[in-house]
């Protein structure tokens, strides 16, 4: 015989075929005695379960909890008996027909006629318990989102007292809560809670699943802000609450997850995670890898992490058993939200009805850190997702502009405070002012909440962000401008001779508050006097600079026409000023002036101004235009870039770089602003909506160039757009590989039929087939996508022929790379949940260049660009520093310095991670050598990775797509 038949396949799909119109037949006979229950409401779609029921809002008799019992253990039954191949089919068979009947001929099911079908079930009973359900209440508290801080103080309190009360009534019920913040919130106000709290901890019935100070954003904040969440969570819930496990990121949600994020954790030691949100894949439980290979053990939330406790959470746990590698233990999240509140007594008296039930899963009040300890048993067998989790909600990297700025520059602040401390104590013994500058890092990551930094949130919420943001914005220029005021205090300058007229000098503490406005710069107020004039130059980064910084002098009173600049050595220093004459501030006088310096890495070096020597008086004649202008393009230039701006529309019309001399412009196009209409139906603060209308900002109503010296040029253009105006800066320095694009804009615009967008585009001259950008711990290529997709500082279009278009930004998360373009949007102008987010003046910075298309380069020209060079004014005193000087400089190809920072036991902490996925050789060379070295965690616990100590060098490697730190230590002298 040839047939199938000779080999089985009929008898086998005769086998198929006749269970499945036995299950078909369960499924039609359960169906008919469920639907024809008194009060049953059948779910047509996926509800959300928490709060009042919508049988009880509509006053309707619900089923007897007999009924209910039955119903909800046949529904688990049949199901359980599908993956045990019909095992129990029969047996369920009797049941329904049983009740079916019962149904029929008194109109209703009795108490007895379920028991009675309960007693015919008894054969599944011992499979039905292999499966458990772990109840893990918890309370998802937003943070500002639609109301004010003292609402979420209200909440957070309510809320846990509401807690203790459940808990002193059942002695079996747990919970579980993440985010330090609202632990700190309890600690500030209310202590007697808190003694309650840490004695319920203590008992393990409280879990804290929180190795966040928020339910943060994961694609926003940088890499140090993800992991200063992790450190600052342990050191404070360890420190304050005796909380003993961190290893659950409990993020159920946060609107994407970035792809380094199981990178970062496994640094933290944080195992498991948590999150609703995210993951096109259907899984459930995995394994989230990441470039690195570290990997996490993760769960996607089935349903939805506001969830309650009823009949229908263990109809499911076959179904979820299946898609978990076979794991007979499913989760529960419930508790209702987003307003905090928690579990309910409902919740919890269904639970304790329901262990009673027979034919269902064991269910067990416990913790979320329980359930994952479960998982560990099936992880070989799950399935691996090496991806990032986006994307959602990306109108939120954009909209409430202010936040953006705010936590951007903040970010860029307290990382430079920490360097300059740095450098300030290895070289002068500076405290390192930890209680000061762990406040602010904590206030900044209160506004990584997924509701606040993503600007989906009302005015209430962004003014208190604000409010958070200066006070950690005086606590980080203080420190930084006290470091730089110790060094500088011990710099030996006594050499440079000076002229002090103390009777009439007035400069001394000229300067103050001045040029630190937006969350930008450092305080440098005036400590010279006279003539001559010395200023230490700072730079916060590892790499050596050669750079145009501009100095402010103050009450000077020699001959502007006369100045000279010179190095510490005496040498000439070029110069160009920006002001010709004296300008008024507040009740001094000043004047600004570009000079071109090049700056050890993480140090500092001198330049002194002072009035040369009159060799000859001068003659002036009239200077000035004798002949009318010619309205041309104008173009500048510098060693490394040409850029041309279109005299007409005020726009960029062609940007070259100077070795490679490609246009990388579109031809008959131009790069500036473009004024968008999109979609109202389609938008939101969470959402972009579709474009309907893309209109170039062109209409320049005034152009004129401000600088046209060797060190800048710079031009100024003005424009409408709409019913606002804008105005842009164009600067191009000497050295500068970019163009920098200062933006002010006058926004008045708000959304109505179609929601107003505003973004700067840069069409391409070439066609590139991916975009590469920054994310926290590394970089990501992604393929052209017509919506915003989020990175940290720039966007970068590969260009496979030649040098790639780069845009940076200072305050700005949605870039798109699409149709061979490169954007990035700069207001959303959405109406939801705050009608008016971007209504005001706004300040933007961007940079736009060509480089070389790999993320290490890339990487580290952003940070020049938005870790500017600083400075201090200093006198003439004797000191024990010389006159430059450097605390430590990186050679690395690929790994980029995250942080440096102090160690708790003495020393420094470097971190790094790894941009290209190479493995890569460092050496951080000292100004004096280290007494040891070793590799660390964020824990600052020694790790086995090899670091080696040669003289002043200290040498290891970063492996590909990885994070590192490395304690270094010194003798002391």
């Amino acid at each position: 015989m040839h047939g199938r038949e000779s080999y089985g396949f009929a008898p086998m799909h005769a086998y198929f075929f006749e269970r499945s119109i036995r299950m078909n037949l369960l499924a039609e006979k359960f169906t008919r005695l469920k639907t024809h229950i008194g009060g049953n409401r059948e779910q047509m779609q996926y509800e959300d379960t928490f709060g009042m029921p919508k049988e009880a809002q509509a006053h309707i008799t619900v089923p007897s909890a007999a009924n209910t019992r039955i119903i909800s253990e046949l529904e688990f039954a049949i199901n359980l008996s599908r993956v045990k191949q019909g095992a129990f089919d029969a047996v369920l068979d009797q049941a329904l027909d049983y009740l079916l009947v019962c149904q029929q001929e008194n109109g209703a099911l009795t108490n007895q006629n379920c028991e009675e079908a309960e007693r015919m079930l008894q054969p599944l009973e011992a499979e039905a318990k292999t499966y458990q359900l772990i109840l893990a209440a918890h309370a998802h508290i937003d943070m500002n989102w639609m109301w004010s801080y003292n609402e979420t103080v209200a909440i957070v309190l309510a809320t846990f007292r509401t807690i203790l009360h459940i808990m002193d009534q059942y002695p079996s019920f747990c919970f579980s809560q993440s985010q330090a913040s609202v632990y700190r919130i309890v600690e500030e106000y209310d202590p007697q809670l808190m003694e309650e709290i840490k004695t319920r901890i203590a008992q393990g019935r409280w879990e804290v699943t929180a190795t966040a100070w928020v339910e943060t954003d994961k694609n926003m904040p940088n890499t140090e802000s993800l992991l200063r969440h992790i450190q600052y969570t342990r050191e404070y819930l360890t420190e304050k609450w005796g909380v003993q496990h961190f290893d659950i990121d409990f993020s159920p949600d946060t609107f994407g997850h970035s792809v380094n994020v199981p990178e970062i954790n496994s640094f933290g030691d944080v195992k498991y995670y948590y999150h609703c949100r995210g993951l096109a894949e259907d899984h459930v439980l995995y394994r989230w890898q990441a470039p690195s290979g570290k990997e996490i053990l993760t769960y996607r939330e089935p349903n939805w992490y506001n969830g309650a406790i009823t009949p229908h959470i263990g109809a499911g746990i076959v179904d979820l058993s299946e898609r978990c590698a076979g794991l007979k233990t499913g989760l529960v999240i419930y508790g209702v939200g987003d307003h905090g509140g928690g579990p309910t007594r409902r919740d919890v008296e269904r639970a304790l009805e329901m262990m009673t039930w027979k034919i269902y899963p064991q269910i067990r009040f416990g913790t979320i850190r329980e359930f994952f300890l479960e998982a560990e048993k099936v992880r070989a067998q799950l399935p691996v997702v090496n991806h990032e989790l986006n994307f959602f909600a990306p109108g939120c990297y954009t909209t409430q502009s202010r936040i953006k700025r705010g936590n951007r520059r903040l970010e860029a602040a307290l990382l430079d405070a920490d360097a300059l401390s740095a450098v300030a104590d290895g070289m002068v013994g500076f405290p390192y002012a930890k209680k000061q500058l762990r406040q602010a890092w904590q206030n900044v990551m209160f506004t990584h909440f997924h509701d606040i930094l993503t600007g989906s949130c009302v005015q209430d919420s962004r003014e208190h962000a604000m409010g958070l943001y200066q006070a950690s914005m005086a606590a980080a220029a203080t420190q930084t401008q006290n470091a730089l005021r110790v060094i500088a205090s011990q710099i030996d300058t006594s050499s440079i001779p000076v002229d002090i007229d103390a009777y009439n000098s007035q400069s001394e503490g000229a300067g103050a508050g001045y040029g630190i406005e937006n969350f930008i710069g450092v305080p440098s107020t005036e400590r010279g006097s006279g003539k001559t004039r010395i200023f230490h130059v700072f730079n916060p980064l590892e790499l050596p600079r050669t750079e145009v910084v501009e100095l402010t002098v103050w009450d000077w009173i020699g001959d502007m026409r006369e100045i000279e600049v010179v190095d510490f050595q005496g040498n000439p220093v070029p110069f160009q000023l920006v002001d010709k004459q004296l300008q008024q501030y507040w009740d001094h006088k000043n004047f600004r002036i570009l000079v071109d310096v090049t700056v050890p890495p993480m140090g500092y070096t001198t330049i002194v101004l002072r009035e040369q020597s009159v060799v000859r008086y001068r003659c002036y004649f009239q200077d000035g235009e004798r002949t009318s202008r010619f309205y041309d393009d104008i173009e500048m230039q510098n060693d490394q870039l040409r850029v041309v701006v279109s005299a007409k529309t005020g726009r960029i019309c062609s940007l070259r770089r100077m070795n490679d001399d490609r246009e990388l412009i579109a031809a008959e196009q131009t790069a500036g602003l473009e004024y968008i209409e999109t979609e109202a139906i389609t938008s939101s603060a969470w959402q972009i909506g579709r474009y309907l209308h893309n209109l170039p900002v062109d209409r320049c109503t005034e152009m004129k160039l401000t600088a046209d010296g060797a060190l800048r040029k710079q031009l100024k253009a003005k424009f409408t757009v709409a019913g606002s105006t804008a105005e842009i800066t164009y600067t191009l320095d000497q050295h500068s590989p970019v163009v920098r694009i200062d933006i002010k804009v006058d926004w008045h615009e708000i959304g109505q039929e179609t929601i107003p967008v505003l973004c700067y585009r840069m069409p391409l001259a070439y066609t590139t087939q991916r975009y590469l950008y920054d994310v926290p711990g590394g970089a990501i290529y992604r393929k052209a996508l017509t919506n915003d997709v989020p990175a940290l500082q720039y966007g970068l279009a590969e260009n496979p022929k030649g040098d790639s278009a780069i845009l940076i930004s200072d305050s700005k998360y949605g870039y798109r790379g699409a149709e061979d373009a490169l954007s990035v949007t700069l207001l959303n102008s959405s109406v939801s949940p705050d009608p008016y987010p971007e209504r005001g003046i706004h300040q933007i910075s961007l940079f736009a260049g060509a480089i070389a298309p790999d993320a290490g380069t890339a990487e580290k020209l952003a940070q020049r660009c938005t870790h500017a060079l600083c400075y201090q004014p200093s006198n003439c005193h004797a000191g024990t520093l010389p006159m430059e000087n450097s605390l430590f400089r990186v050679d690395s190809d690929t790994a980029v310095l995250s942080a440096v920072t102090e160690a708790e036991e003495g020393g420094l902490i470097l971190r790094f991670y790894e941009t290209a996925g190479q493995i890569d050789n460092v050496c951080v060379r000292f100004g004096k050598a280290p007494s040891a070295a070793q590799a660390v965690d964020l824990a600052e616990q020694e790790t086995a990775q090899p670091v080696t100590v040669h003289g002043n060098d200290v040498r290891f490697a970063v492996q590909p797509n990885s994070l590192f730190a490395v304690h270094v230590r010194f003798a002391k002298d």
